[in-house]
């Protein structure tokens, strides 16, 4: 697990890549090896110490009661002679040594009618046995028991002649259990940390090579091809290193061949586009420029009457105003200046548009221009004088594909999120074959336009992440609309 990131820039090594937000470390792999690892550590070694720790409690346990049930026949075998000759003196030099012996609580001599003859404590003595037990105790012994209480019966030919009973206390053995534990529970944490400590080693060394790749992805996905990392060992990681180095750079050199293929297109359809520009123009300008040549080599002839001459300076004046405007919507689309976007009323912009063209003494009389608005306010998002620019084009074009009279309706509808603009005329139609073309420059089907005014509103429009669509019948009428956001 030798795979390590061979460089990466500071803002990938600090996490901050935009790609993919940092996960919780409670989510990650590494978190997981960390928990399952120590608690598997944990367990196992809580399950060994717990053995031994009650492995240990019933080996004191059992010593102890063995060392009682001894004490107890000690004592009967040492007081049985006293006993028959009523030897008080031997009986107590006998319960005086046992009452010497380790965790010896009490410590008595009965006779057969249950008399106290001998105790380690002086006071009974004398007084008849009533609440001593029956039978000696087993280990281990109930909750809140700390005395061990053994009997044993003192017997002459078969006859019982007395008794001895032996308690031994258990307040040692119960210290030295609570010890055993605390040591066990301290073995427990202590493998608890050791398990936490060789599970992150561990987690680390199967993690990190995966960091390292998740650092080089983020490096490629800001478009770094370069990245490489570094695979010298031979486990699985270490394979997925390589095979993530041979994918790299599969994918750079797709990316190369992408890119080289992109320019080469690019490159061609710009010639295309600059070819069909330049001709497109060409043939604008021709017919104008030929009448233009033809009339001034006329107006070079002396002998040219004065009504012919007055007639060639119209054509020549009337061709040159036709190439200025040639000229001018030509600069008009190949500079559409950036949109202004900000807040306003559409529905006010079009109340102002339509009375202007209501007043335009250029457009025929007989030509109804009206509004007819969702609503007396809609706001939207969008630059006013494009907008407004992009409203007389688009009357315009239906003012002169209708043949001298007719209507133009504006019209603005409001949905939850956006308003939609529409201009309907009731002109001859757009023909079914330009109908997809008429947005491309230089496209028309009028003899004196330029197809220069719906490319403009298209390129308006895009700049306002909207489009024209239109819907057109033949000797019904056109309707051109667009979207545009609310505010």
């Amino acid at each position: 697990m030798n795979a390590i990131l061979e460089t990466a820039p500071a803002d990938v090594l600090s996490g901050n890549a935009d790609w993919s937000k940092k996960l919780p470390f409670t989510s990650t792999l590494r978190f997981r090896l960390i928990l399952s690892v120590a608690v598997v550590h944990a367990v196992l070694m809580g399950l060994f110490i717990w053995d031994a720790v009650s492995e240990q409690s019933d080996s004191l346990r059992a010593e102890l009661q063995n060392r009682g049930h001894a004490l107890t026949s000690l004592m009967a075998v040492a007081t049985t002679n006293a006993l028959l000759a009523e030897d008080l003196a031997s009986l107590a030099e006998v319960t005086a040594r046992i009452r010497n012996q380790p965790d010896v609580k009490y410590g008595e001599v009965v006779d057969a009618e249950g008399n106290v003859l001998a105790s380690t404590d002086s006071r009974r003595i004398g007084r008849r046995v009533r609440d001593r037990i029956a039978s000696s105790e087993a280990m281990p012994l109930p909750a809140g028991d700390h005395v061990l209480d053994l009997r044993e019966d003192i017997k002459v030919a078969g006859r019982t002649v007395g008794s001895v009973f032996l308690g031994l206390s258990t307040d040692n053995l119960d210290h030295a259990l609570a010890a055993t534990r605390n040591e066990g529970l301290l073995f427990i944490l202590i493998a608890l940390v050791a398990g936490s400590v060789a599970a992150w080693a561990l987690s680390f060394a199967a993690t990190r090579n995966l960091h390292a790749m998740i650092l080089a992805v983020r490096r490629i996905t800001g478009g770094d091809m370069d990245v490489r990392v570094s695979a010298t060992g031979k486990d699985e990681v270490s394979l997925l290193a390589r095979a993530f180095n041979t994918m790299v750079e599969s994918l750079q050199r797709t990316s190369e061949q992408v890119r080289s293929e992109h320019e080469k297109r690019t490159e061609a359809e710009r010639l295309a586009c600059v070819g069909e520009l330049s001709a497109s123009i060409a043939h604008e300008i021709r017919n104008p420029l030929s009448a233009i040549i033809n009339s001034v080599k006329l107006l070079a002839r002396g002998d040219i009457a004065e009504d012919d001459r007055s007639q060639l300076t119209g054509i020549v004046n009337g061709e040159a105003e036709r190439l200025q405007r040639i000229l001018n919507d030509f600069l008009t689309f190949s500079r559409v200046p950036e949109s202004k976007v900000q807040s306003a009323d559409l529905c006010q912009l079009v109340t102002e548009t339509v009375a202007l063209l209501n007043n335009d003494s250029s457009l025929p009389q007989t030509v109804t221009m009206r509004a007819r608005l969702c609503c007396q306010q809609c706001l939207g998002r969008f630059d006013p004088d494009q907008i407004r620019q992009v409203l007389m084009n688009l009357v315009m074009n239906a003012v002169q594909a209708m043949s001298g009279s007719g209507e133009v309706v504006i019209e603005v509808a409001a949905t939850q999120h956006d308003l939609i603009v529409r201009v309907i005329d009731s002109g001859s139609g757009i023909p079914d074959e330009l109908i997809d073309k008429v947005t491309r420059p230089f496209v028309t089907g009028r003899n004196n336009g330029t197809g220069l005014g719906l490319s403009i509103v298209q390129r308006i429009l895009m700049q306002h992440g909207s489009k024209l669509q239109i819907v057109s019948h033949r000797g019904v009428g056109t309707e051109v609309s667009f979207i545009l956001s609310g505010a």
